[in-house]
């Protein structure tokens, strides 16, 4: 088995943001380069006082990503808006590594299914904004304590509140879409 290690950068998000003026420098000023986006998984996380309540404990984490962050960051957007105008003005924390493996250009696709799943094992459910589990691809080896870092609450964090959606949230289907135990009971409502 490939040991594959996972080197997490770390950036403050805010939605309004652009990529030329605002992210592109905050990842250069980590060490990263546009290029390397390509292949990179990146893990989206709340960055205040509130965490998600998912079935079985709380975590920051709201999305697990991978390949060109570049376009996809725009993207989410979209989806972000929901949970600002619940919440309000404040940034999100985005980690972002890139996983290498010698003759695997596509090993960042094998990093994103293994952190799904591990996420699923610990929490009951995919992130909140993750429609599906992925699947793993070459069964590489991640470092546990590396990847929790990812998903986890940090060492530390005081969360004030922990929210879940609603029915009436159009991320609820796709919260209990992907719940573990609904998929066990067959309680998906469409």
């Amino acid at each position: 088995m490939v040991n594959v290690a996972l080197d997490w950068k770390r950036i403050d998000w805010m939605p309004n943001e652009t990529w030329k003026k605002n992210i592109l420098p905050k990842l250069e000023a980590v060490g990263l380069k546009p290029a390397d986006l390509k292949r990179s998984v990146y893990v989206i996380r709340l960055n205040g006082d509130f965490c998600i309540q998912y079935p079985w404990r709380q975590s920051p984490t709201i999305y697990i990503g991978e390949g060109n962050f570049g376009q996809r960051i725009n993207s989410h957007r979209a989806w972000v808006k929901e949970l600002e105008g619940l919440v309000g003005d404040f940034a999100f924390q985005v980690r972002i590594a890139i996983p290498r493996v010698k003759n695997s250009p596509d090993a960042y696709l094998d990093c994103e299914a293994a952190l799904i799943a591990r996420f699923g094992e610990l929490f009951g459910t995919a992130p909140l904004w993750n429609k599906q589990y992925e699947s793993r691809r070459n069964g590489y080896l991640y470092n546990q304590k590396q990847v929790d870092q990812a998903i986890c609450k940090g060492s530390g964090a005081k969360y004030k509140w922990a929210i879940a959606p609603m029915r009436s949230s159009t991320f609820y289907a796709n919260f209990r879409r992907t719940d573990r135990k609904a998929a066990q009971a067959g309680e998906f409502r469409r």
